[in-house]
């Protein structure tokens, strides 16, 4: 599963041009058409990656820790597991960066992309549920738990530039709870 995600999140940078072609907008945040029946731009927008500069530094981020997080999830329990938190996280943070947006009047509220969202959420999941479940086989390292809270206080700074804020606070958010419904449920 984490193979077929950056599978996918490359082919879309390279059909999308990262971002920067008509067909970006196939896999935009549209919440009109979303209401139209369009459901799958719940998600889509995961698999949108805009380059910074000249380099494709968003999509190999998002790729690594995908990589990291999503893998160890993966291997430890397996690849509809991962698939579900995946997608939970996905359109919890895309919602949420869409009415933020909107709330906050910034941009072109549709127009956001990435997997940061479904990694901050990935990450909350594995370290929340290792803090309330301690057999739970996937450990966070508290550095990098750190720094990547760090990066997401900065990225509300402004400081790192226009970044979806709203998605990697609210994936952090629902990855942690469920991580903390799974561990105490024990059922997922």
């Amino acid at each position: 599963m984490t193979k077929t995600l950056v599978g996918i999140s490359i082919l879309v940078s390279i059909l999308t041009m990262s971002g920067t072609n008509e067909y970006t907008y196939w896999f935009a945040f549209n919440w009109n058409l979303i209401l139209q029946g369009e459901v799958h731009r719940l998600i889509t927008p995961i698999f949108l990656h805009f380059m910074i500069g000249a380099f494709p530094i968003h999509l190999l981020f998002n790729m690594m820790w995908l990589w990291d997080q999503g893998g160890s999830i993966e291997k430890a329990r397996s690849a509809w597991y991962l698939l579900v938190i995946v997608l939970i996280t996905g359109v919890a943070s895309n919602v949420g960066e869409y009415f933020s947006s909107v709330y906050f009047g910034y941009g072109r509220s549709y127009l956001f992309g990435g997997m940061s969202g479904v990694v901050y959420g990935l990450l909350g999941f594995n370290f929340v549920r290792r803090r309330f479940d301690p057999f739970f086989p996937v450990h966070v390292h508290p550095g990098l738990m750190q720094f990547m809270l760090l990066w997401l206080v900065l990225g509300f700074t402004g400081l790192l530039g226009n970044i979806a804020n709203a998605a990697h606070l609210i994936g952090l958010l629902s990855g942690g709870l469920l991580g903390y419904i799974t561990a105490k449920t024990r059922a997922f």
